[in-house]
């Protein structure tokens, strides 16, 4: 079974006091020609494996990670040559050695690197929670001012139609009046008309 892509991490959990970590990074190439037209995985992988041990209380595993990505991008011209793909152990040591002990000497500087990155994301995932929160207020705004605008509407037709109601309401008080006028100066004729007529 090939080991799969990708990133391996493993540490001694039977000694809860020990420091060291693991790390694996399994980069899957082809040797052989590529073709397009194939659907399949190619049987003549080559499996290259960088591993690292690390010390937690002095290296994270983010730093570790950046150490070993970065050894993909060194190795990744060398990589080509036959005493890396067909020598013996260790074959590649002489022309990778210094290589090596550079990037080694340059972890501290990774960590670094790694810390501010960390920040940088940090801070940009701050930055994108900041503008979708702002978009969406931006859209609840909107939303809140449409609605003004409709019951800005609403309220200018009801007093359109309270107009209306008052002035039918105050016709219809003037009719009841004038009735109710008229009906009394009709009772009050009848009974008050025949006596005065008999008088005269």
């Amino acid at each position: 079974m090939k080991p799969t892509a990708g990133w391996e991490v493993s540490s001694n959990f039977s000694m809860r006091s020990n420091p060291y970590r693991g790390i694996k990074f399994h980069l899957h190439e082809c040797a052989g020609e590529i073709d397009d037209t194939a659907y399949s995985i190619p049987d003549d992988i080559i499996i290259w494996a960088f591993s690292c041990v690390y010390n937690t209380t002095e290296c994270s595993e983010e730093t570790a990670k950046a150490f070993l990505t970065k050894l993909v991008f060194v190795s990744e011209p060398l990589r080509g040559m036959p005493w890396w793909r067909e020598g013996g152990t260790l074959s590649a040591q002489p022309s990778f050695a210094p290589t090596l002990q550079q990037q080694m000497e340059n972890v501290e500087q990774i960590d670094r690197l790694a810390i501010m990155q960390q920040h940088v994301d940090e801070t940009k995932a701050i930055m994108h929670n900041n503008i979708e929160n702002i978009l969406e207020r931006g859209d609840k705004i909107e939303d809140l001012q449409e609605e003004a605008t409709k019951l800005n509407a609403a309220a200018k037709v009801f007093k359109k139609n309270a107009k209306k109601v008052k002035r039918f309401q105050m016709l219809q008080n003037a009719k009841r009046g004038v009735l109710v006028g008229t009906a009394v100066t009709g009772a009050v004729g009848v009974c008050i008309i025949p006596p005065l007529i008999a008088l005269l």
